[in-house]
This record gives C-alpha cells, structure tokens and sequence, in this order.
C-alpha cells in the first residue's frame, strides 16, 4: 500500500506524541524494593572516629522506635585481645591498652526480648597521645659510598658492610670493609630480580625483592644461594629480632616473619600522634627499637616494635648538600656499630656514608 505525504506526516505525529505515554506507562510499572530498616542505632562513636591511646570512647546504642522487640542486653567485643562486655544500651570503654595503634572494629550482639540476635559493627581509629621526640646528632666520620649503589639494604657483620643494590639487571649483594675501599665479596642477582632489604639470620643472608614477591637466602660469607621463599606483598625492609625477621612492605604495616617458612607470625601498625606512618623503607633493630628510613624524606623513625607507636624522630635533611650533586636518590640505608656505639647513614647512588652519634639518646 503506498501512503502519500500528508498521510505520512500524520503517523509521524502521533508517534512522537505517544512516546511519553509510552514513558509514563513504563514508570509506573518499575518496582521499587524496600528499604531495610535497622532495629539498631550505634548513636556514638561515629565511623572511624579518632581517639588517642589515653581516651575514653563513650558508646551509646539505640532502638528503632518502630521496633516493637526490646533489647535484653548487649555484648560488646573489642579490642586486641577481644574482650567482652555485656551492656544495655550505654558504656564507656578506656582505649589504653587495649586497642592497636590503626584501625579498629567494635562489635555487637544485641539479644531481644524474643531472644532473636542481631550484630552490627562500627569502626574506629586509634593514635598516640604522645608527640615524638626529636633527636639531634653529630657526624662522627664521612666514608665514601660508591655512587652506582642504589641502596636497599645496609647491615654491619664481623665489622664490614654487606649492602644490598636494587635496580633490575643491576642488582647485587656486596661485603666492603668500613672504611668504603676494599670489596671482599660481591654477587650479582638475577637480571629479572629488583634487590631490596637484607638481615642475618643463623649465618644467612635473607634478601628481599621489590614486586616478584619473593625472598632470597644466601649463606653469609660464600653469597652461594640456599634457598628462597615466597611471600604476599612488596618487599621493601628487612631486619631481625630475636627469632623472627621483620619485614616493611611500604605501607605503615611491619610484619613479623618466621624464618624458617616466612609465615607472618604477627603485624603493627605504625603511627605518631598525627596518623599512620607509612612508606616505611629500610629497617634496623638496635637496642630494643627499629630504625626505619622513611622513603623520600630523610629523616628516622624510632619505633617501639611491641606497639608501633614512633617514640623519636631523627632529622637529617641537612647531613649532606644535596645541591652540590645531580645524580643522587632518596636517603636509604641505617647500620649500627654496637662496637662503637654509632649508626652509619647512606643514600641510593650517594658517595658517602656518614657516621654519626645520637645527641641524648643512649644505647645500651
């Protein structure tokens, strides 16, 4: 059938002017699901509210006034050893140690009048109240570094240095002695391999890579490789305490490793009165605490590794003129002399390693 001009423009109208019914009958059809009421309110703490290790968390809960049930009593589990409290709708919870410095989850079981249960939970977050100290120094003597190490690892061992170079292709593990002249052993890694932090454990040399997730061992005095583990994470720094290694991966997280299988036995989180402290880098156990070079600045943390609250801060930003070279990376590398009580200091691609001394801090 053929349909002239005018017949044509006609069904084009009344196309076009049926659309919105079309539209409207569509809407009206659509479903809307309900919305699921809570029988709970976590009226305080509010979501990831702050508190400082000496604070009290007032915790208040209420009912839904649409809820016909009541609340028989309320469990509160908490902290890092999850203790329970059993409540009605309002307590007060002191946060002194009991909580991990980060992030941490408040749980709750509310049991109704019907005994029907329900859980919820609220998220807070804890930091130090105490502000760190900062730490002056003294240089005590300035040794030359090879300016072609990218430094990832510095140790001391039988008075020499064994450092670790990172770089892909270029990586390598090398023993020098201390005053920075005499190679006595050098390895190079696998060209695929980005070297990162080292630590001795039991005559081994542990070393971890960057992004392939794995650990490398080598026995301390030949460098012949031994063994290797896989781990979840970057690879970043590495130190020892006691029996057990002690990893950084970048974050504020220090993870406790089993030497024997590399199985985190435990984790802190790293914080000072202001937040989280991440971007750790290489890591150095002395005395009791753990040194970390924090990546792209060049100061130290000093951190109590049973908390993981910084207790000092070391300011170096002006133990080296960084104007005076072109080709210098970050500050990276932290050894301790326990025979002359003194910490030696570098940088990726520095040409020198300081020593210095802590002005009132002492080592035992």
């Amino acid at each position: 059938m053929l349909l002239n001009n005018n017949t044509l423009s006609l069904l084009r109208i009344c196309f076009i002017l049926s659309i919105p019914l079309i539209s409207c009958y569509n809407v009206k059809e659509r479903k809307v699901s309900p919305r699921i009421k809570s029988s709970i309110f976590i009226d305080s703490p509010s979501s990831f509210e702050i508190f400082k290790d000496d604070d009290t968390i007032n915790i208040k809960i209420s009912k839904n006034d649409n809820i016909k049930k009541k609340i028989q009593n309320s469990i509160l589990i908490f902290g890092q050893d999850q203790d329970t409290i059993k409540f009605l709708n309002k307590i007060d919870v002191k946060t002194k140690g009991r909580f991990v410095y980060g992030q941490n989850i408040l749980k709750f079981k509310i049991t109704y009048s019907d005994n029907s249960t329900e859980s919820y939970s609220r998220s807070v977050v804890i930091y130090p109240k105490e502000e760190p100290k900062e730490l002056d120094y003294k240089i005590i003597k300035i040794l030359p570094h090879d300016t072609k190490s990218y430094t990832q690892g510095l140790l001391i061992d039988n008075q020499t240095f064994i450092e670790s170079s990172g770089q892909y292709d270029k990586s390598y593990i090398r023993r020098y002695s201390l005053d920075g002249r005499k190679i006595e052993n050098e390895v190079k890694i696998e060209s695929n391999l980005f070297a990162e932090g080292i630590a001795i454990f039991k005559n081994k040399l542990f070393m971890l890579t960057w992004k392939s997730k794995k650990a490398l061992v080598f026995d301390k005095k030949s460098f012949k490789l031994i063994d290797s583990f896989k781990y979840n994470s970057e690879g970043w720094g590495l130190t020892r305490i006691a029996d057990e290694l002690v990893m950084s991966d970048g974050s504020e997280k220090l993870n406790f490793l089993n030497p024997f299988t590399f199985e985190v036995n435990k984790s802190i989180n790293v914080y000072d009165d202001k937040g989280k402290v991440d971007l750790l880098n290489e890591l150095e156990y002395i005395n009791g605490k753990i040194f970390s070079n924090i990546y792209g600045e060049d100061k130290i943390a000093i951190i109590d590794p049973l908390t993981g609250r910084v207790e000092y801060y070391i300011n170096l930003e002006k133990i080296m003129n960084k104007r005076n070279y072109n080709n210098i990376d970050v500050m990276n590398g932290i050894a301790y002399n326990a025979k002359n009580k003194s910490i030696y200091i570098t940088g990726k691609w520095w040409p020198s390693i300081y020593e210095i001394k802590l002005n009132g801090y002492e080592f035992e």
